[in-house]
């Protein structure tokens, strides 16, 4: 048996098909030029095992990437973010049951980005399709309230390919699921950290506590101790002492400048530029503050990725894009070599593969703390006369560091911009204390930027902010236990 693609002319028809008929869509975009498209028609879907389950479960159509007509480029912008070939299996409103992890990674055919294109083969094999469609059908099971249905294939998947690490970790990871009727439990919270720092485990704690209690106690008496010195006529109620915090943390960044100006370490352009990040990845972070589990994989709006989706991208181009064209253009100009561009198949060499689609929300912010803290890290030592060194990336012509240090700062604002759209659309409302909480995130960023470059630098002090803090989250908690 083959598989017999439908085209883009019949993608409509397919999706009012799915509907009637049950069965998922299964999307192939493809490029007859990319070897890793070439390499899935040649060991993938010339199995007859797997054109069997294709056509016998799903309602298949490819779609050709490489100067698409119409009806191809508005199946494209709906679908492909990165790289060709994307393989997914989609529902009768087009949105995603599942992606399939592996695929080999091309760069995304427009302009600018494909004068960088890395044709890699990627590491699909017949097995690991077969293990994700079983995957992919028992998510769209899931998705249809077939919980019986979904566990069944999970556990298939499990049991034939237990040494598929992805398939397995996902296959539990949505079987739990499953087996509790639906319920995607909340992961990130005050019970659950993911910040690392005694100074940002507090604040986290703190913003955690608060954004839980209701508003209605924002502006009662509060149960705790007035604030020290003038701040004693601002700690009548939440509102105030959220407040207070923040601007304890603010005025900790303007001791803190001040004493590295006068008595170093120096305060260098690379600094402040890391500073500005490390803002916009604490604002970024507080976008999550009361975000549920559930709504990581909703997709609201049509030509959109997921919140799951913005998350993963944003740290898989932080980790596997930014820091390897950054640091590799450090190397080459310290050593006088002019700037040259990191293969795509190197970096994945280097870092592994991206994410895959079954994290938790705890799971995926504690990897982007982590990663996060080692990338300022290390670009923490770029001299300023080395943010004129040349990096060669996707642009026509090479930028100096400075610049691409710019661009690293800009990309989480790009992406909280979308992902705090998608969580009005899905009809997520952040309640008053949510959005106070997130201030503390704000607050957090200034002071952190302030040390950036200076590890120990004023250690009592930050010690003693952080206690402040953690004190401020033991009366809130107090609080809640009023009210709960």
């Amino acid at each position: 048996m083959a598989v017999k693609w439908a085209d883009q002319h019949d993608f409509q028809t397919l999706l009012k098909r799915s509907e009637i008929e049950d069965k998922p869509v299964l999307l192939d975009l493809h490029s007859p030029d990319c070897s890793g498209c070439g390499n899935h028609d040649r060991s993938i879907y010339s199995d007859p095992e797997i054109a069997r389950d294709i056509m016998e479960y799903t309602l298949p159509v490819r779609v050709v990437t490489t100067d698409p007509d119409r009806a191809s480029t508005d199946i494209i912008n709906n679908h492909i973010f990165i790289w060709s070939p994307t393989v997914q299996l989609l529902a009768p409103d087009q949105t995603r049951y599942h992606e399939w992890n592996g695929a080999p990674r091309r760069t995304r055919l427009s302009v600018g980005y494909q004068t960088v294109f890395h044709d890699t083969p990627g590491h699909l094999t017949a097995d690991s399709f077969k293990a994700q469609l079983l995957v992919g059908r028992a998510k769209a099971a899931l998705r249809k309230q077939k919980y019986g249905e979904a566990i069944r294939l999970f556990d298939e998947a499990t049991a034939r390919f237990p040494q598929d690490k992805v398939t397995v970790e996902e296959a539990a990871r949505w079987r739990k699921v499953a087996q509790s009727g639906g319920t995607i439990e909340t992961s990130w919270s005050r019970h659950s950290q993911v910040t690392t720092s005694p100074l940002a485990a507090a604040v986290e704690r703190f913003a955690q506590t608060v954004a839980v209690l209701p508003d209605s106690v924002l502006m009662k008496d509060w149960i705790g101790k007035p604030g020290p010195g003038d701040w004693q006529w601002y700690s009548d109620c939440l509102r105030e002492v959220v407040l207070q915090a923040y601007q304890e943390l603010c005025d900790f960044a303007v001791v803190a400048e001040r004493e590295r100006a006068k008595n170093g370490p120096e305060f260098n352009d690379t600094h402040r530029l890391l500073g500005q990040h490390r803002f916009a990845y604490r604002e970024f972070q507080s976008l999550f503050v009361g975000v549920p589990d559930a709504l990581l994989d909703t997709t609201p709006l049509r030509s959109e990725r997921s919140i799951r989706e913005n998350l993963a991208h944003v740290v898989m181009a932080e980790w596997w894009a930014y820091r390897p064209q950054i640091l590799h253009a450090l190397d080459r100009g310290r050593n006088g070599l002019p700037p040259e561009v990191v293969p795509a198949t190197d970096t994945v060499a280097e870092h592994g593969e991206p994410l895959g689609s079954h994290e938790s929300l705890h799971e995926l912010l504690a990897l982007y703390e982590r990663l996060h803290l080692r990338n300022t890290q290390d670009y923490s030592e770029i001299t300023e006369k080395e943010l004129g060194i040349r990096s060669a990336w996707w642009e026509l012509g090479p930028v100096e560091l400075r610049f691409r240090l710019k661009r690293y700062i800009w990309h989480p604002r790009d992406h909280a911009v979308s992902i705090d759209k998608i969580l009005d659309a899905a009809g997520h409302r952040h309640t008053a204390n949510h959005r106070f909480a997130s201030r503390l995130f704000s607050g957090l960023g200034t002071a952190e930027a302030a040390l950036i470059g200076a590890d120990g630098f004023m250690a009592d002090r930050v010690a003693t902010l952080a206690a402040t803090i953690n004190e401020r989250a033991d009366e809130a908690a107090r609080l809640l236990g009023q009210v709960s």
